[in-house]
């Protein structure tokens, strides 16, 4: 486990933060809900297409920033089967699945998007677009 410094504006300002050894920003981000946030280590931004390539050091200094200009977000149409249903959701613009997958808790499901399923293989390089209408499955004949 390495330790870090996460400092949360708006919000609950810094605290420390445990990620497991070689963690990235995508795990920081899943871990601690920052979704939609500009992400800032040690002085330097680092665009969201970076999270999942970038580790984060011990004894870093994270800022997670809701962006004084607003953030570019884009709305889409999630349907949870089973589950709750349709909802709309709020996503950053350059949201791949695999980002939709950590923010919703959907792992383990199958993904459809616009009535084309994708393999979990490929949710890290498949952005979400606006307005895409996005199922998550439970396997019909269960879950192995």
């Amino acid at each position: 486990m390495q330790n870090l410094t996460l400092v949360v504006i708006p919000g609950p300002g810094a605290r420390s933060v445990q990620l497991p050894s070689g963690a990235t920003i995508s795990d920081l981000v899943c871990q601690e809900s920052l979704h939609g946030r500009d992400i800032i280590v040690n002085g330097q931004g680092v665009p969201a297409s970076l999270w999942d390539s970038t580790p984060i050091s011990p004894n870093s200094e994270v800022f997670a920033t809701g962006s004084v200009k607003g953030n570019n977000t884009q709305t889409i149409t999630l349907v949870v089967i089973p589950g709750p249903g349709a909802r709309s959701v709020l996503l950053p613009a350059d949201a791949t699945l695999s980002d939709l997958v950590c923010q919703e808790s959907l792992h383990g499901r199958d993904i459809i998007v616009n009535g084309q399923g994708v393999p979990a293989s490929m949710w890290g390089e498949t952005p979400v677009t606006p307005n895409s209408e996005i199922f998550a499955t439970g396997s019909v004949k269960g879950n192995s």
